[in-house]
């Protein structure tokens, strides 16, 4: 547009504002030039207004500017980073078996076989109970693995310590908050169901707060999941998170549960097998409970710092609902521990989170628990062993969206 106004256009004090356009210039020939001008600007092509804004595409040339809305920075085709269109054209067109090898190396199945593994996880879930008592052989050992949150590295670093899963001999209990936070929380979870559709009586699930959709849409995984894959499959993934069980009992003596106790006095082993798991509700009464609560130094039972309705229990409620339910010590996760792992006041309730390194910036350990069967078949608090690890170098991202556009179609 300054080509066409010429090296000598003219422009009228403010003062002497002219009546016509054709005043503006000393001549003819300049006044045609400032009506070509000012037409352009006026008619200029819609997508002028909206492409700085709306981040406007060919996609959309059918749109009309009031309707566009921006699209994120990932979906913006460069020549350095693949679009969400290419990442998804690459991630269908891998062939093969569905193995764990290729999962934990972060590759991703076409998303029909992706479908196929979660509908055979549910399938598997839902004929659990809401509470799924396990009788660990006399030489036999299980491993109850806290919080991963997406941190591939740690997952594996996880399976090496715990040793492949063999029915009978060597079980393994993933604690809930297998995804969110972490930008491979799609990889760390089809890993998980993969494990356990391909050893059931050997690798077991347990529901963690972030197993529901309103935390799935706060912290990452749902956009995550639609990036890599699409929205329909993120629904699938809801479905069988509503058939995860909340608590499982080793050897009629360890309570493994994601958060900690309920927040009213009385509750029985009984009252949570009663707990109906619906896959249109999110959790509530006792199944919040055990998906939210903490544990603190205090006696009691005091309101939580993480909102309300949420509660914090004290050493003397871990003991009385231990003795009410012939237990030895409540396992539990939900919390981020420095050391990997870390006892109540009083040794009945203990925090196990696995995800060290959390985000990338914590500086905690990771730890795992083990545990072996006494003679008599009960396992007591000092039948706990413990194997802490650093987290792997990692940049801190707090969540999937956080990684930045360009690096998002490598994971």
């Amino acid at each position: 547009h300054l080509l066409l106004l010429g090296s000598r256009l003219t422009v009228p004090s403010p003062r002497v504002l002219p009546t016509t356009i054709s005043s503006c210039a000393p001549s003819g020939l300049y006044s045609s030039r400032l009506i070509a001008v000012v037409f352009l600007l006026i008619f200029r092509p819609v997508s002028c207004y909206c492409y700085p804004s709306a981040r406007w595409s060919p996609l959309h040339k059918k749109t009309s500017c009031r309707q566009i809305v921006p699209l994120p920075m990932m979906d913006t085709p460069n020549k350095s980073s693949p679009s969400r269109t290419s990442s998804r054209r690459r991630t269908m067109s891998m062939g093969g078996p569905l193995t764990v090898e290729d999962l934990l190396d972060g590759k991703l199945p076409p998303e029909k076989k992706v479908k196929e593994l979660v509908l055979k996880a549910a399938q598997i879930l839902s004929e659990l109970p809401t509470l799924v008592e396990i009788e660990v052989p006399l030489g036999s050992t299980l491993h109850v693995v806290g919080d991963i949150h997406g941190q591939l590295p740690e997952l594996r670093t996880v399976l090496e310590v715990c040793g492949n899963p063999v029915p009978g001999q060597n079980i393994l209990i993933f604690n809930g908050d297998f995804v969110d936070r972490g930008s491979q929380s799609t990889e760390v979870l089809l890993t998980m169901f993969a494990l356990m559709v391909q050893s059931p009586k050997a690798v077991f699930l347990n529901r963690g707060n972030h197993e529901t959709r309103a935390m799935n849409r706060a912290y990452g995984f749902e956009e995550e999941v639609a990036f890599k894959y699409s929205s329909g499959l993120f629904e699938t993934i809801q479905y069988a998170f509503s058939q995860l069980p909340l608590v499982y009992v080793i050897n009629k003596s360890v309570m493994i549960t994601h958060g900690g106790l309920p927040g009213r006095p009385g509750v029985r082993l009984d009252d949570i097998k009663a707990i109906q798991r619906d896959p249109n509700k999110e959790p509530c009464g006792l199944a919040h409970d055990l998906l939210w609560a903490d544990p603190c130094a205090e006696n009691g039972l005091h309101p939580s710092p993480r909102g309300p309705g949420i509660c914090l229990f004290g050493p003397d409620v871990t003991a009385q609902f231990c003795r009410d339910n012939n237990l030895s010590c409540i396992i539990r996760s939900h919390e981020v521990a420095m050391h990997g792992y870390h006892w109540q006041r009083g040794g009945r309730c203990c925090t196990v989170f696995s995800a060290a390194n959390y985000v990338g910036r914590s500086g905690n350990l990771g730890a795992v628990c083990h545990m072996k069967p006494q003679a008599n078949g009960r396992i007591e608090v000092g039948d706990l062993e413990f194997t802490q690890y650093a987290g792997a170098r990692m940049p801190a991202l707090s969540s999937w969206r956080a990684v930045p556009a360009r690096e998002r179609s490598r994971l």
